[in-house]
């Protein structure tokens, strides 16, 4: 299975538990939305939101932005049904298509995405893409996952006997190379969890994949466990809030 479709299909699983699970998520788009607002784009322009999900994003803009165009795209359908139901504003239309490589054209005011850049492979041709699709005078935003994310559950992996747990995540520095002139805002938010199995159980709900891109043995499932949960079963997600006035 590529790349791709792990994550189309961990997102599916995830739709029905999303909204509720999604706590840190919908702090970030919360975030996330103030920037946009922050903006003052006018009424009745085009929008592009990439990796929309179960419309944390959506519900917060489509109203106040009142666009006459909100295309809401994703790689997994089963988030798109559960917007689709959901309804949050009749500019909302709802498009099955990959963050790294939009299957849309230029044109928009506002492109923008919450927290889908760090699942990405390759993330700054990505944000080259997604700037590309902005009309001038628009606007780029998005947030992101940075280097610092998930650091206890990295240590708890390493010191179990795992490999390097997936692809580092961007840093700070790089994301000021890949989004020039960019405002960007930094938010370090925790979870607490009572145990390993809590984090397991709330992490499959919001479709985070614990492994960090590489499959894990039982054996060193239960030892990182076990020392996440030592450690005092705490994670961190570092999210940087980017706007781009073009």
């Amino acid at each position: 299975m590529t790349r791709t479709k792990r994550i189309a299909a961990r997102f599916d699983a995830a739709a029905p538990t999303y909204g509720e699970a999604a706590l840190v998520q919908r702090r970030v788009a919360d975030a996330l939305a103030a920037q946009i607002l922050a903006a003052n784009l006018m009424p009745g322009g085009r929008v592009l939101e990439l990796g929309c999900g179960a419309g944390q994003l959506t519900a917060r803009l489509a109203g106040p932005l009142q666009p006459a165009l909100w295309i809401a795209s994703d790689i997994a359908p089963a988030m798109l049904e559960v917007l689709g139901k959901a309804a949050p504003h009749p500019a909302v239309r709802r498009l099955l298509t990959d963050a790294q490589a939009p299957a849309v054209r230029p044109g928009f005011d506002l492109v923008c995405s919450s927290l889908t850049l760090q699942w990405l492979a390759d993330p700054q041709a990505a944000i080259a893409r997604w700037r590309a699709l902005v009309s001038p005078d628009g606007v780029l935003a998005f947030s992101t996952l940075i280097e610092g994310s998930f650091a206890e559950w990295r240590k708890a992996l390493i010191a179990a006997g795992a490999a390097e747990p997936g692809p580092p995540m961007a840093s700070l520095e790089q994301l000021r190379a890949w989004a020039p002139g960019a405002r960007i805002e930094i938010l370090d938010l925790h979870e607490r969890h009572v145990d390993g199995i809590a984090f397991l159980r709330a992490a499959r709900q919001a479709g985070v994949d614990v492994g960090l891109g590489r499959p894990l043995s039982g054996g060193t499932m239960r030892r990182a466990l076990r020392g996440f949960e030592a450690a005092g079963g705490a994670v961190t997600y570092r999210a940087a809030i980017v706007c781009m006035q073009l």
